[in-house]
């Protein structure tokens, strides 16, 4: 077995002589970092790429497209108010009288009331009693027909003496409204009977309870016998608002709506009945004025 030779210090060999090497400082090397992976996008589809690659633009507000202005439907007219039947009534009433109305009405042979003083008066206050509970507009029409021709006739015999008396419809009165200015409201209703001018007559209506013309106190003669028209706006108003009353009570605020048209009509006469004046006259002038009223209502 053949062993090894460890070297001995002659066997040595002495290194060269070298320079020493100057003492180099350790440099520490730099990690070279290394990159992160970046992570793999996924693939955006067509319209994403779109949106990302080209920023939308700020929305512009819609308009909305041009319309012409629609003017408003106009509100259609009014219906036409039918025309009032009264008038129709009236004049075929009249008609039934015969040429002459006066003797018409002597013929009734009726007992009337105190103040209807003649046969003809007496006449007369029952056939508007009577048509005025057969139809009640064709009497009060009757009756403000005949008050209507009546005031004018009334308040020129007056003259002066009748200002400030509560004739006039421009004059002011305590309670109420004046005569002439009743006689025009109860006249308005008539062409339109509904409630706006059903209050209209009862505000014009005097309630004070007043003492009526016809009292003994009061009477007028026949002389004077236009301040019998003091009463004949308050019949008119009274036949219009009562629904019921006493023909045996002493003021038509208390009367029943067919005697207020009666007795009414009495009044309206007697305030035309001047001394001289002749009833048979005067009957058939209330005539032709109620006929013409009813024409010109009819024409309207």
């Amino acid at each position: 077995m053949v062993q090894s030779r460890r070297p001995t210090r002659a066997t040595r060999r002495k290194p060269a002589n070298k320079k020493p090497a100057p003492n180099k400082k350790l440099v520490a090397k730099k990690k070279t970092p290394v990159a992160k992976k970046k992570p793999v996008a996924r693939k955006k589809s067509a319209a994403k790429k779109e949106s990302v690659a080209k920023p939308l633009a700020p929305k512009k507000p819609l308009r909305r497209p041009f319309r012409a202005r629609s003017q408003p439907n106009p509100s259609p007219p009014p219906a036409p108010r039918p025309a009032p039947t009264w008038p129709a009534a009236l004049r075929a009433e009249l008609a039934s009288t015969g040429d002459d109305f006066a003797t018409y009405l002597r013929g009734l042979r009726a007992d009337g009331w105190e103040h209807a003083d003649t046969p003809e008066l007496a006449g007369l206050e029952r056939w508007g009693t009577d048509l005025a509970t057969r139809d009640r507009l064709a009497g009060i029409g009757a009756l403000v027909s005949v008050a209507g021709y009546g005031i004018a006739f009334a308040i020129a015999s007056g003259g002066i003496g009748l200002e400030g008396m509560g004739f006039l419809a421009a004059e002011t009165v305590a309670e109420g409204a004046p005569v002439e200015r009743q006689i025009e409201l109860a006249a308005a209703w008539l062409d339109a009977p509904d409630a706006a001018h059903l209050a209209a007559v009862v505000a014009a209506t005097d309630r004070s309870q007043r003492t009526p013309i016809w009292d003994d106190d009061l009477r007028p003669s026949d002389d004077r016998a236009h301040w019998w028209y003091v009463d004949v706006g308050q019949c008119c108003c009274h036949a219009i608002v009562r629904t019921g009353g006493d023909p045996g009570a002493a003021s038509s605020s208390e009367w029943d709506p067919a005697t207020c048209v009666g007795r009414g009509l009495v009044v309206a006469v007697r305030g035309l009945r001047h001394k001289g004046a002749h009833v048979a006259t005067l009957l058939a002038d209330i005539r032709r004025a109620m006929t013409s009223v009813t024409v010109a209502r009819a024409r309207n």
